[in-house]
């Protein structure tokens, strides 16, 4: 295995770490778009609340790492995909700027409209960009950036569905986790029906796509069943193996494009003492939160 090798095995690990935490965020914020009950609104935020902003780090892990490790590809891309790429920072900006304000202003509605829009318009874009670098379409408007935007953005509405159910109970609101039970399983299925057409159609042939469908049929059971903190595992898999089935099929010269073996090294050595520092730091946070007693309702 070679230094170029593990550099995007670490990327796409990077890329995994994204798509589930800060793709659940960007997801609850459509849900936060569409949902007309306040209770609800108020599970999604509480369930945002310890890392959400704190997610964006997985991206500039990524952007860094690649820009490092193989900078004429992250030349190219941005290159060709500036505009969506820039409208992806854009919603990033926008989004986290009005749910802050929002908790501050007597007239919220037009913040949280700025924060659902933007909660679409980033995932979509970088679905887009995703898709069309991995089928080798020159544009992020064409067939396959399209479908990439839609589904990206279906599977982020999906697991934050299912992730929610779970914190909808902890907060003992049972009436909010009998509705987003209702998102995950329609979500699921649309994101099911659209993807495995979508993926033969653009020639996806991974085993991993079929790993995902069966990951995704188990969670739907799982939800039917009740089993809300074993589908979080299962959901999370369905989504995740989507992503590592679309990296095999783009066509990069990684070797080629590589950086210098002695520059990988200091780049591994870097992000190792990184790690020692950010992952059981966002674990921890993670585990307290969910040990947080829930909130009491007046």
């Amino acid at each position: 295995m070679s230094y170029a090798d593990i550099a995007l095995g670490l990327i796409l690990l990077g890329l995994s770490a994204y798509l589930l935490f800060g793709g659940a965020d960007f997801g609850a914020g459509l849900w936060h778009l569409v949902s007309r009950r306040r209770t609800d609104k108020d599970v999604i935020e509480h369930a945002m609340g310890p890392l959400w902003e704190a997610n964006h780090v997985w991206l500039i892990f990524v952007m860094v790492l690649t820009w490092t490790a193989f900078p004429p590809i992250f030349a190219d891309v941005t290159a060709r995909h500036w505009v969506p790429l820039s409208l992806a920072a854009l919603g990033i900006v926008g989004r986290g700027s009005a749910f802050v304000f929002s908790k501050a202003v007597p007239d919220r509605s037009r913040y949280r409209w700025v924060f659902g829009v933007s909660s679409v318009l980033t995932p979509y874009c970088l679905g887009a960009v995703a898709a069309a670098v991995a089928t080798g379409e020159g544009s992020w408007l064409g067939a396959a950036g399209v479908y990439g935007g839609v589904l990206t953005t279906a599977l982020c509405a999906y697991l934050a569905a299912v992730y929610l159910i779970w914190d909808a109970r902890r907060l003992a609101d049972d009436g909010a986790a009998l509705r987003f039970r209702g998102y995950a399983l329609l979500s699921g299925a649309a994101v099911g029906l659209f993807a495995l057409p979508g993926a033969a159609a653009l020639g996806v042939h991974s085993p991993l796509i079929l790993l995902s469908a069966a990951a995704g049929l188990t969670s739907l059971v799982l939800i039917v069943r009740r089993a809300y903190l074993a589908v979080r595992v299962t959901g999370a898999l369905a989504v995740v193996t989507v992503l590592w089935g679309a990296a095999e099929m783009a066509g990069l010269d990684l070797d080629a494009a590589a950086a210098h073996d002695a520059v990988l090294q200091v780049v591994f050595a870097a992000l190792g003492v990184g790690a020692l520092i950010l992952v059981p730091s966002m674990t921890w946070l993670f585990v307290l939160f969910q040990r947080a007693a829930p909130k009491q309702r007046p």
